[in-house]
């Protein structure tokens, strides 16, 4: 192979003649020049420069060059430049030069990244796994590595405290013999409405690392003040000082929250139906049919919490705070702004007017309302200072103009906790309230409730069966003094004939607390839709279930019907067997199929905003108390009172063994 030469007289039939030079050895180094081959040469290598970095410089036309030479390009080696006046030699040139895929470290096919570059990304995959796998333990070595990956500065005093601080807040955490013994938040700024909660947030994160009966230090995790701590950093990261702090903004929504909320229970006070309940239960009402009840630092979790919906809240032994029964929550934070148009946060603690509700409301307020008029306050907005260098530099940006305050770059987030699953009509107007602008799934609102499990044909343009047998635990004679429930076997099947799409509702910005007022009533009605659903067709705690899987071509149960555990269940010919329609647009409407007497019963079902339950059509129920003396066991009841059994049950199994004993 022949090296590229200069362009000259004729060589053809002559020996080719090298001078001595090139055969001795010198150790004069050899000038570095923009025309220089040595370092091309090494550029062009798979492994690129070995030595050092320096050997290749990062110029534009380097990386074009080094790949760019093709066949028909004769005469010249591939070139390299050490300075800017070489590249714009080759503009002087008229060569076209083009900066895309230009090359890291003179990889060949314009690659973007030399091999350092995705080494190091391997690695930073790898250790995302690791963090992500959640294996690390409590420890001095891993409350250090957890603080340093996490942003904070550590200070060590004596091996016996860890201080872990940012520039607003300071966890302190203090060990003896090597295990911990407490852990203390503290602001470096004093603030009432911050200093009121630092108790409830020590005593969480104090709890998240001590050892519980029956712990040992080698199997203690740091999952959970991971969490804690992460949520504390986030907010110190997005803090500017002076100017922002992120704490005071979510504690400020808390004040307004906590002043609405405490005007809701003086309401149910003067409620005839909730004359002598307790504050408790007037606190689990106002949760599940007003504004929500706002939590700072509760159930294990740093962080503002505003619970809307509650498992078993009609229950007298229900508490906010409880841990019986599932809840549903927001967990409102900040975020960093990632659109072009958000609302920027605000500090304040006056969203609301000081009376609650307007004193003077407009007439296009009275004709749109369909509760009280909350007088809802906008705070200023929030204008932050220019930066520190822009002030050293004589108060002029980047492009000479003067520097002014601008708003922040942080906004309120707000994480539903679980996630919801809606329609995508009701996801669109959640999104519109918040002004945000999220891509909608095309999985089926059924699909999200109950995915498909792996090996199944699913077709989502097709109808859809799914069998479920549950067991219902009945306490027909209670009041005279059973114990122990009856067990009787439901074959629940549930039968989608228009499927319609859905999504998953995970978090949405907010500009104001007001938002989040708007979206709760369409939160409550898919929550406990939800919660229907899954007690009819998910397995319970404490009770045995016999999973079976249709197809609407194939209606063969489950081989683990035959389990012996279940098989009196399953196999007795007392099985009730219920057939559910689900329609989720407009509005969800089940329909619900079973034996009752010598008939079928057959009733509609609708859930309303706010988790209210309506009865469309039946034909079983009586309008008048005359109609029904010789059907009906004990006190009447109407189609009303029969929806609202259901809303305290809050499971259909139950329903319909309490309509078979009352009217069968």
């Amino acid at each position: 192979m022949s090296t590229p030469m200069r362009p000259g007289l004729s060589q053809q039939g002559r020996t080719p003649q090298f001078p001595a030079t090139a055969l001795t050895p010198t150790p004069t180094p050899q000038a570095s020049t923009p025309f220089s081959t040595t370092q091309a040469a090494a550029a062009l290598s798979p492994h690129g420069p070995r030595s050092s970095p320096q050997q290749f410089k990062k110029s534009p036309a380097a990386g074009v060059l080094a790949s760019g030479i093709t066949p028909g390009q004769t005469g010249n080696a591939p070139l390299n430049f050490d300075s800017p006046s070489a590249a714009a030699a080759l503009g002087g040139l008229g060569l076209d030069i083009q900066f895309d895929n230009i090359s890291m470290g003179g990889l060949l096919n314009g690659a973007a990244r030399s091999d350092q570059d995705d080494r190091k990304k391997r690695m930073d995959a790898v250790i995302q796994g690791l963090w992500d796998f959640d294996t690390s333990r409590v420890s001095n070595d891993g409350l250090e590595r957890l603080a340093v990956r996490l942003g904070l500065e550590c200070l060590w005093e004596n091996d016996k405290a860890l201080l872990m601080a940012g520039p607003i807040m300071a966890v302190e955490v203090v060990l003896k013999a090597h295990v911990v013994d407490h852990a203390t938040l503290a602001f470096n700024e004093q603030s009432p409405s911050l200093e009121k909660h630092v108790d409830k947030a020590s005593a969480i994160l104090t709890k998240d690392l001590v050892l519980s009966p029956g712990e040992s230090q080698l199997t203690k995790k740091i999952s959970r003040f991971r969490t804690n701590l992460e949520s504390l950093a986030t907010l110190d990261k997005l803090s500017v000082m002076p100017g922002l702090n992120c704490h005071e903004a979510v504690a400020g929504i808390w004040e307004s929250l906590e002043r609405l909320h405490r005007w809701d229970l003086e309401r149910l006070r003067e409620d005839p139906a909730m004359s002598g309940k307790s504050d408790e239960t007037r606190r689990v009402r106002a949760l599940c049919s007003q504004h929500g009840c706002p939590l700072m630092h509760a159930r294990d979790r740093v962080g503002l919490t505003l619970d809307y919906w509650k498992q078993y809240h009609n229950y007298p032994s229900t508490k906010v705070e409880g841990d019986e029964g599932k809840t549903w929550g927001v967990l409102i934070d900040c975020a960093p702004a990632n659109t072009m148009a958000y609302t920027a946060v605000r500090v304040s603690h006056n969203w609301i007017g000081p009376s609650i509700v307007k004193s003077h409301p407009t007439d296009e307020e009275v004709m749109s309302a369909t509760g009280p008029i909350l007088d809802w306050l906008e705070p200023p907005d929030l204008e932050l200072p220019p930066a520190e260098e822009i002030k050293a530099e004589g108060g002029l940006e980047a492009n000479g103009a003067l520097a002014t305050s601008k708003p922040s770059e942080v906004v309120f987030m707000a994480t539903f906790n679980p996630p919801v699953v809606v329609t995508n009509g009701v996801a669109m107007e959640i999104y519109k309230i918040s002004a945000f602008n999220a891509p909608l799934s095309n999985s089926t609102f059924d699909n999200l409730l109950f995915p498909v499990t792996g090996g199944v044909n699913y077709d989502p343009s097709e109808p859809r069966v799914m069998a479920f047998t549950q067991t219902v635990p009945v306490f027909a004679d209670v009041h005279k003094g059973q114990k122990v429930p009856e067990l009787k076997a439901h074959s629940n099947r549930l039968m989608v004939d228009k499927p319609v799409y859905g999504q998953i509702l995970t978090h949405v910005p907010i500009a104001h607390p007001k938002d989040l007022m708007a979206m709760l009533p369409m939160l409550r009605q898919y929550a406990f839709l939800s919660l229907l659903l899954d007690n009819s067709f998910k397995p319970r705690e404490g009770l045995d279930a016999v999973p079976e899987s249709r197809t609407a071509k194939e209606d063969t149960p489950n081989s683990s019907a035959s389990d012996p555990k279940v098989k009196h269940l399953v196999d007795s010919s007392a099985r009730l067997k219920v057939d559910i329609v689900l329609s989720a647009h407009p509005i969800p409407r089940l329909q619900l199929v079973f034996a009752f007497k010598e008939t079928t019963a057959l009733i509609n079902l609708e859930i309303q905003l706010g988790g209210k339950v309506h009865i469309v059509s039946d034909n079983i129920f009586h309008e008048s108390e005359s109609e029904a003396q010789s059907a009906c066991k004990g006190k009447f009841l109407n189609r009303k009172q029969w929806a609202e059994k259901l809303e305290d049950c809050e499971n259909i199994g139950h329903w319909i063994e309490f309509i078979k004993h009352k009217l069968e």
